[in-house]
């Protein structure tokens, strides 16, 4: 199941940095939660979604709203069994044309095959931590 699980995060992020958002939620489950890291960031923002709803609601503030959309570059996904850890960097295109990047984590874990719960950290190190691996 673990490999599929991969997979999965996979063709989320595919989805994503394609800006197909119908792909994006076929690949998360219906009660799915996105813990962002974004309120360690930027005091005021929302940080947890939940939902079909709710992760459309994150898809349009993302995408659409002050920071013009970002793209996940995924550098390494570690296979955890019960769940996946991704590390790597986003780059954000503000509306303004100027990039501006940032390492992140997550921790992902599943139910029947679709994304269930996502957790956002922002640096390698938090998301490592997070699981107890070592650098």
């Amino acid at each position: 199941m673990s490999e599929e699980n991969v997979e999965t995060v996979q063709r989320a992020q595919e989805a994503w940095n394609a800006e197909n958002l119908d792909a994006w939620l076929a690949e998360l489950d219906p009660e799915a939660e996105w813990h962002t890291a974004i309120e360690q960031a930027f005091e005021g923002r929302k940080s947890t979604y939940r939902g079909h709803d709710g992760l459309r609601k994150a898809w349009d503030e993302y995408r659409n709203e002050a920071w013009g959309g970002f793209m996940d570059q995924i550098q390494e996904i570690r296979d955890l069994g019960e769940s996946v850890l991704v590390l790597g960097h986003l780059v954000t295109a503000r509306t303004a044309g100027i990039e501006a990047g940032q390492e992140f984590g997550q921790l992902v874990t599943f139910r029947d095959g679709k994304i269930l719960r996502t957790e956002d950290f922002l640096c390698h190190a938090k998301a490592l931590e997070a699981v107890r691996l070592p650098e």
